[in-house]
């Protein structure tokens, strides 16, 4: 058992490191304003965490879903195991720091495409009020009949 709960922590670092490079590239993406980029870097994203959940659930089956064995294996077991632990608790914080100031920049970036559409919108009303969108005639004049 010992050897198998092992090379599932080597997987959770492993992914884990992954993690923290894609929401690195999230950061990139969001500061480059690149949407097509941001969201290719969340689906990526949310693979990874879809299989560290996975690694976790394996990892919580060895223990018969009890959290708290898992968590006295780890403090108690071998200590390659508590350093893998370490680097995965350090990558954590790491990643929820980066996220906190990411959502602030999606946030920022999601405001500004927003604005944008408005922009585009009120653009398209007003090429359509003068006729140069969306008519079936362009044989049509202006007469102005104030003097």
């Amino acid at each position: 058992m010992d050897k198998e709960v092992k090379g599932l922590w080597d997987k959770k670092i492993h992914n884990m490191k992954k993690l923290l490079n894609v929401t690195e590239s999230i950061s990139d993406a969001a500061r480059q304003e690149d949407a097509e980029e941001l969201l290719k870097f969340l689906k990526s994203r949310q693979q990874l965490m879809d299989d560290i959940d996975q690694i976790d659930g394996q990892l919580l089956n060895f223990f018969n879903d009890d959290a708290k064995a898992l968590i006295k294996f780890v403090l108690n077991g071998d200590n390659e195991i508590q350093v893998i632990h370490n680097n995965i608790m350090s990558q954590l914080k790491k990643i929820k720091e980066l996220d906190d100031k990411n959502l602030e920049d999606i946030k920022a970036l999601f405001s500004k495409l927003k604005q944008d559409i408005h922009n585009l919108k009120r653009t398209e009303t007003a090429l359509k009020g003068y006729g140069i969108i969306g008519t079936g005639s362009q044989d049509g004049a202006f007469i102005d009949t104030k003097k």
